[in-house]
């Protein structure tokens, strides 16, 4: 089963977009050549999708593919209560880091404990940001 036949591409967007606000609200990045920035409040408002690529965007279809049953199981069991895909990134986010929140605090049950140890295996989103501090739109965004 594949997250094609399981998810509308709509729904992969919004978990993307999820993902890429945690990082942003949450990162602390290097920024070349010694300086460290966090994210938030630089000018990215969480639709630069483009930046999410390589091995995170391979990373978030290889979880949804997997996780897919859960997924389906949990928006199924909690209906109108069912979390967002964007709430749901965050939350892969957290988990994926060992932020000591994430999809296993959220009241998700089983589900949640499965989605998190899941989750858990891909280990933490490291960015690098270059280009010139005080111009956000010189800045390329490079996944670690």
């Amino acid at each position: 089963m594949t997250i094609s036949n399981t998810m509308s591409p709509d729904y992969v967007t919004r978990f993307k977009l999820g993902v890429w606000r945690e990082l942003i609200t949450s990162a602390v990045v290097e920024w070349n050549p010694d300086q460290t920035t966090n994210l938030y409040g630089s000018g990215f408002d969480g639709t630069e999708t483009e930046f999410l690529c390589g091995e995170p965007a391979d990373d978030i279809r290889d979880f949804l593919d997997g996780a897919a049953d859960d997924l389906m199981s949990l928006a199924e069991r909690l209906g109108s209560r069912a979390p967002a895909p964007e709430e749901l990134g965050r939350d892969w986010v957290l988990s994926r880091q060992r932020a000591g929140a994430g999809l296993w605090d959220c009241g998700y049950g089983p589900e949640g404990d499965r989605l998190h140890a899941e989750a858990i295996v891909y280990g933490d989103i490291l960015l690098e940001v270059s280009g010139l501090e005080d111009n956000p739109d010189s800045w390329v965004v490079r996944v670690l």
